[in-house]
């Protein structure tokens, strides 16, 4: 093996995440012409090839596929052993890959991520913020935040707190429709919904031990919070919105509870990483700093 067979590998990886040589020879700092030929060089002493190339896409060919499990192995190994290192030197840094929702990046995290980033200057942080389900592990995350159970057993769960949900409509719209007095009157407004979250044309609320079903037409289907919101604010129509991201707009006057006794039923939310990652100093400094940001945000509902 040579001596550099370790570092192409990486770097072979890095390109596969990027989903481009350009974008990867950019986060690596190196010119693209450098990064083509040590992967050119590394199939070739491979004698097979990794990555079927055009001029606008690549794509992993069945070798690449299995080569990159193994490629994603040995960068777990190593980020452990430097891991190992830091722990016992108490040093907190390295690159850090986190994912969650729109919606509670801006409403949760935005507002205090600075003061994360200003105690740990050695961290670069990729903060994505998208509404799927990502892979964790195959997708290179070093923790997601997420709402429900664990799916996965490569995971490992520590519970941020919960997110209750409860009608909202602006006092605009309000003005036009009649009082809502009960959960059955729904049926009859302007519904917009969640689309990742209400898939089917019920809506399940409770009230302690009461529980209501009610059938709603929805107006729009939105898979954004934030845009849901906006929504409901400019006087569209109603929807249920998690009380922690509608409080400021509630005591701005810009939205109105209705039936505020009946709520969909709460759910939690978790932090997820791979098995072993909390030993990593980088993702354990996150965690604990996460736990007090979602705990402070949303057990006080």
């Amino acid at each position: 093996m040579q001596k550099n067979d370790v570092n192409t590998m990486l770097l072979f990886l890095a390109v596969v995440e990027a989903g481009s040589f350009t974008l990867a020879a950019e986060r690596l700092n190196m010119p693209k012409a450098n990064l083509s030929r040590k992967i050119s060089q590394l199939e070739a002493s491979l004698g097979i090839t990794l990555l079927e190339r055009t001029t606008r896409s690549q794509h992993l060919t069945e070798a690449g596929q299995t080569y990159l499990a193994h490629c994603k192995e040995i960068k777990a190994q190593v980020e452990l052993a430097n891991a190992a290192v830091e722990k016992a030197l108490n040093i907190v840094s390295g690159e850090l890959k986190v994912g969650m929702s729109v919606g509670m990046g801006h409403e949760i995290l935005k507002p205090v991520l600075s003061q994360f980033m200003q105690t740990y200057p050695q961290i670069n942080l990729s903060l994505n913020l998208l509404n799927r389900r990502v892979d964790v592990i195959e997708e290179g995350f070093d923790l997601v935040i997420r709402i429900g159970a664990l799916e996965d057993s490569r995971l490992v769960a520590k519970r941020l707190g919960k997110v209750t949900r409860r009608l909202y409509a602006s006092p605009h719209y309000l003005k036009k429709h009649a009082v809502v007095e009960a959960p059955k009157a729904i049926s009859e407004l302007d519904v917009l919904l969640m689309s990742s979250i209400q898939k089917a044309q019920t809506m399940i609320l409770k009230n302690g031990h009461q529980e209501c079903e009610v059938e709603i037409q929805p107006r729009m289907r939105i898979d954004d919070y934030v845009v849901l919101k906006q929504m409901v604010i400019d006087g569209v129509g109603v929807a249920m919105l998690p009380d922690y991201m509608s409080q400021k707009a509630l005591e701005a006057g810009q939205l109105v509870q209705i039936l505020p006794d009946w709520q969909l039923p709460e759910v939690e939310v978790y932090a997820l990483y791979p098995k072993n990652r909390l030993n990593i100093p980088k993702v354990k400094m996150f965690v604990d700093f996460i736990q007090q940001v979602f705990t402070a945000r949303l057990d006080i509902y």
